[in-house]
């Protein structure tokens, strides 16, 4: 009770500052290089990363009051704060919303799981791969980390009242782990991968000019997370040895699930024409030059339109979280207002005269490890990148690599969330479960935090200039 009493004060605490810090900005005159606007634009800035941490108001809320506060300050006029509402990038995330949503009411996404489960012909330790490689799958039709754990979970836990005599606690721990981490560290691995990684995307080209494509991006991130996942399968057997070999029931089990599920509807067989026609035009964008978000847009009207009719809108629209497009439009108002403002090229000059002396892999491991550490504080992927992405692309543009390299790094840094139950609704769902202990997460976590690093770096140093993306 205490220690919540004395939480509860401290995010007060850093709100009413954050509060303060704004006003004092805006009423102290200021003479020097940055000036009111500059210190304005930096203190609403902060304002916001406390709110969206503390979550003292709902992060919709905070979003609104950050597109209110810059213009009600005279940083930039509302129209440029509200403008980010008809960024793209929000239509994009909506109709992967939506296509989500036709996902989980078809059950596609229960039979794929099954499907997976049932190529380990009951092997333990591919059964546990397995379920890494769908987790890993389901990133290509389900937008957000969250809505990959409600769909792994339950069959997950099904499994494992299902075997318990036969299977023994290390299995049932690392499943759960399996759970629990595979759909964020997926997060990066396509564009449409997460909330953060679209915003991410439409930051790059809003303060970078520098557009992503679909196929780029899967590129240059899905093997840094394909590998990780392979390492992750060897750490579980390392860490949590597994003495059954084999389960004898196993495809008795899964026939009897896929029952359950009935014969593929007409509605799934659409669903995945709809899916293999969306991917086909992102992959191929060069050639017809329809933008990502208009392909996504076009697909999910598709859903509804007669003769189709794989969903109804109203489920649609109960379903699809309409608060995340006011997250992003904040996070776009605050880049803007970062550039507008004069902070970048503030900044900039002071980076650049600082920053020349480093060892060439010393900023972006500083970055990596700043990000990870300030990431522990955020409960939320899209969050922590619509609060920390503006101020590493503005870092970035002021140092002497690549900016668009360095913010890469940046993404996959503000991405992690493996090493405390309160990082993320996911982890909090399956710690609450009792399968794993705090200890458990925290020694698997910290590994994997460490070995993206190491990947990530990696590859930004042998892999990414060969891909069009130069360190300098």
């Amino acid at each position: 009770m205490i220690n919540s009493s004395l939480r509860d004060c401290l995010k007060w605490l850093f709100v009413i500052l954050g509060f303060v810090f704004v006003i004092l900005s805006s009423q102290i005159p200021i003479q020097d290089d940055l000036g009111n606007e500059g210190w304005i634009t930096l203190s609403i800035v902060f304002l916001s990363i406390v709110l969206w941490y503390t979550e003292v108001i709902d992060a919709a809320v905070t979003s609104l009051l950050v597109i209110v506060l810059f213009p009600l300050f005279h940083v930039i006029s509302f129209e440029e704060a509200a403008m980010g509402l008809g960024n793209e990038v929000i239509w994009l995330l909506l109709a992967m919303l939506i296509m989500a949503t036709a996902v989980k009411r078809t059950n596609l996404d229960k039979r794929l799981a099954f499907f997976m489960l049932s190529l380990s012909k009951g092997k333990v330790i591919f059964i546990l791969f397995h379920y890494i490689l769908m987790g890993f799958l389901l990133t290509f039709i389900i937008p957000n980390a969250i809505g990959r754990l409600a769909v792994l979970l339950p069959i997950a836990i099904s499994l494992v009242k299902a075997f318990e005599n036969q299977l023994d606690k290390n299995f049932s721990k690392s499943l759960i782990l399996i759970v629990t981490f595979v759909p964020y560290i997926s997060t990066t691995s396509i564009l449409t991968g997460a909330g953060g990684s679209i915003y991410s995307a439409s930051l790059f080209e809003s303060m970078l000019d520098y557009e992503w494509s679909y196929l780029h991006w899967l590129i240059i991130m899905a093997p840094i997370n394909m590998f990780t996942l392979l390492i992750f399968w060897a750490l579980l057997l390392w860490l949590f040895p597994i003495k059954t070999i084999k389960l004898e029931d196993m495809n008795e089990y899964i026939n009897q699930e896929i029952k359950k599920l009935g014969p593929m509807s007409k509605q799934e067989m659409k669903l995945i024409g709809l899916y293999s026609l969306l991917i086909m035009l992102w992959i191929t964008k060069e050639l017809h030059q329809i933008p990502l978000a208009m392909s996504a847009v076009m697909v999910s009207v598709l859903l509804f339109v007669p003769g189709m009719n794989i969903i109804f809108w109203k489920e649609a629209r109960k379903d699809v979280n309409w608060g995340v497009p006011l997250l992003f439009a904040a996070g776009l108002t605050i880049a803007f207002s970062l550039k507008a403002s004069g902070v970048i090229q503030w900044s900039s000059e002071i980076l650049e005269s600082n920053l020349l002396h480093l060892a060439p892999v010393t900023l972006p491991l500083m970055m990596m490890i700043l990000f990870v550490l300030i990431r522990i504080v955020f409960t939320n992927f899209t969050a922590a990148a619509a609060s920390l992405m503006p101020v590493a692309l503005t870092v970035a543009i002021g140092s002497p690599f690549n900016p668009v390299w360095l913010g890469m790094i940046c993404v996959v840094a503000s991405s992690t969330s493996y090493l405390f139950p309160s990082q993320s609704a996911g982890n909090m769902t399956t710690y609450s479960l009792g399968y794993y202990s705090g200890r458990d997460m925290l020694i698997l976590g910290l590994t994997l935090t460490l070995v993206i690093m190491a990947m990530t770096l990696l590859a930004a140093f042998t892999y990414w200039p060969y891909l069009g993306i130069p360190k300098i």
